[in-house]
Order: C-alpha cells, then sequence, then structure tokens
C-alpha cells in the first residue's frame, strides 16, 4: 500500500508529530477557507466517537448574548477528501479496525498500514502537522481501536491540540489584518501623542482621540467593532474586586450609551504580550434600543510608563457568527506596544 506519511517521526510536545511527504510539486497554495471552521473527515461508523473527542478539545464558547462555539465543525464524508485537504484546519477521524469503513482506508493510506495498526495498540493515535497540503493548514489525525482509547490518549494533551489551532488562526488574522495595507498615517500621529502605538488596518478609522483623557477611541463598520485604548497614572486596581468595578463601569462612563450586561461577565488572570493582566469577557447592551453583543478587554499596568491601560473591544453584528470577528480585534489589541525611548 502506498503511504503518504515518511518514516520521520518528530516528538511535539506532548505526542508524537509526523512530518508528511510533498504530495507532487512542492510549491504549495495558500491554505483556504473561514479561519474559525474545522473540516472533520470521517464516515458515519466513527462519527459519533469522533465528535466525542473533538467535543472535548474545543468546548470554549463566547456568549454574544447568545452561546457561540469559538469553532465551527463541519463533517464531511471520506468520499470528498480530494476536494476539502487544502481547507485551513483539517481532522481526519477513524475508530476501529474495519477496512472496509471509508474513514479507515483513508487513514490506512495517509499513515501506511504499520503506523496504522499501532495507533490501534496505543500508539501514534493522534498525529499533528502543518503545511501538509497547504500553506499554514492545520492537519490532524485521530486513529484508535475504541472512543475509550481515543479519550485516554488525549489525556494531558488537548490544551496544546487547541491552542497550535488558535496560534495558526492569529497568525493567519495577523497576515490578513496587516500586511497588505495599514493607516500608518495614523498609527504614527498616535504615536507621536502617546507613549505607545497600535496597528490601524485598513478600514479603520480614529472616532476620538482625547490627549488630556489618554483616550483613543478606533472603529469600523460592517460588522461594528470598537476598540478604545484609555491610560491612567499608577496603579488603578489593587485586587480583583477593584479591577471588576472598573471595568464594568468602563463603558458607561466613556460611551454614555452602551453599558455591560452582568450576564456571563467573566474575569481570569491572563498574560496580554508581555505584562500580567485580568481579561475580562461579558455581553455589553445599548441603553437606548435593542442592540448588544460580545465584549473583551485588558487591564494591566507597565512599569516603565508608570500607567495603568486598560484595552476595551467590542462587536455589533447581530444574526451572524461573531466569534472570528472577536478574534480579529484581540489581534489588533495585541498590536499594542510601549514605545522605546
Amino acid at each position: 500500500m502506498r503511504k503518504i506519511l515518511s518514516q520521520k517521526i518528530i516528538p511535539i510536545i506532548f505526542f508524537t508529530g509526523m512530518i508528511l511527504t510533498s504530495i507532487g510539486c512542492d510549491i504549495k497554495r495558500e491554505a483556504i477557507g473561514a479561519d474559525d471552521e474545522i473540516m472533520v473527515i470521517t464516515d458515519n461508523a466513527s462519527k459519533e466517537a469522533i465528535t466525542i473527542a473533538l467535543s472535548s478539545i474545543f468546548n470554549d464558547t463566547i456568549y454574544t448574548p447568545k452561546p457561540e462555539s469559538k469553532y465551527k465543525l463541519k463533517y464531511v464524508d471520506p468520499v470528498g477528501y480530494n476536494g476539502i485537504k487544502e481547507i485551513n484546519n483539517v481532522i481526519i477521524g477513524s475508530i476501529g479496525n474495519n477496512e472496509l469503513n471509508p474513514s479507515t482506508k483513508l487513514v490506512m493510506t495517509l499513515l501506511g498500514e504499520d503506523r496504522y495498526l499501532k495507533s490501534l495498540q496505543g500508539k501514534d493515535q493522534v498525529v499533528f502537522t502543518f503545511d501538509q497540503f497547504a500553506k499554514n493548514q492545520v492537519f490532524m489525525i485521530l486513529s484508535a481501536n475504541s472512543v475509550d482509547d481515543l479519550m485516554s490518549s488525549l489525556d494531558g494533551k488537548r490544551e496544546w491540540i487547541k491552542e497550535q489551532f488558535d496560534e495558526k488562526m492569529k497568525q493567519r488574522q495577523r497576515k490578513f489584518l496587516f500586511k497588505s495595507a495599514r493607516h500608518k498615517k495614523e498609527e504614527k500621529a498616535l504615536a507621536d501623542k502617546y507613549p505607545w502605538s497600535i496597528k490601524i488596518p485598513w478600514g479603520w478609522e480614529v472616532i476620538k482621540d482625547s490627549v488630556e483623557a489618554h483616550f483613543v477611541w478606533l472603529g469600523r463598520e460592517m460588522p461594528y467593532q470598537w476598540i478604545t485604548i484609555h491610560g491612567e497614572n499608577g496603579i488603578i486596581a489593587t485586587d480583583s474586586t477593584e479591577a471588576a468595578n472598573y471595568a464594568i463601569s468602563f463603558p458607561s462612563k466613556y460611551f454614555e450609551h452602551i453599558q455591560t450586561n452582568p450576564y456571563k461577565f467573566k474575569a481570569e488572570l491572563t498574560e496580554f504580550n508581555q505584562w500580567n493582566a485580568w481579561r475580562y469577557t461579558g455581553v455589553w447592551e445599548s441603553k437606548e434600543d435593542a442592540k448588544g453583543g460580545p465584549f473583551a478587554s485588558y487591564l494591566f499596568y507597565d512599569g516603565q510608563t508608570d500607567k495603568s491601560y486598560y484595552i476595551f473591544t467590542l462587536l455589533h453584528f447581530p444574526q451572524k457568527r461573531k466569534n472570528l470577528y472577536m478574534r480579529q480585534l484581540d489581534v489588533i489589541a495585541s498590536s499594542f506596544a510601549i514605545q522605546e525611548k
């Protein structure tokens, strides 16, 4: 049986990853498709088990206020494999050893018979690689004798797997937002006034700029996306309660017509660029009409400038999936940097 995987095995973090050999021409096109969608190639015999396994990995939800999964899983029969193998995110799943099942036949072709049999014996049940059939592609194979075996194999690996999909999404979005065109004139104008800089993608504009209040408001339409950067001298919150109260009251203070809703308000300590930060997520709402949507924000202190910064992002995009646009906001917010003196 011709196999696509090379004999080279490279250990990657928690499990064994295998680099696939080139197929035909070495020049690969850019991966295509929505960044927040994952194509899952499996047959009906394996679908239930693969769904259970993937649900244990991709279980993050944002509230818009309607709950929305961060990734949309689309299931495709193996017969359609060649038509979608250049998609951004591809997972192939097979459970059991019935060689008549289309998923099993496909996995055997990709892994080779020896490695396929090893997966049934508890080895190499999770195979992970990048750029297999297209540039910036995430490609994963799941193969096990049973759903219980696969779930055990995933122990200790779920967060790492999710991080790989998330990081590749960020890389693609950085390229989409910043590589071709930016408002560099506006970026420089802000950098000349403030001790920080931020990248402004094409299609965005500076809505408000107040040096006195150390407040900058960036926005775009369709969908409506906002980012604000606000700085205050010193440390403005000494504990989690003060920090949360600041985040809750911020929209009403600086926008007047919107406010946070207590529904699904969440606070967590995280790392934002090089700073330890509080990250807040939840739902905002209009005080004037029936509008609202998700928000995310960061509160942190920078010792170099002796200032606390609050970066607030929100989205209004009714009746549409919102996760990808919230990810874009996070990518733009993460371009915030203190300027070297």
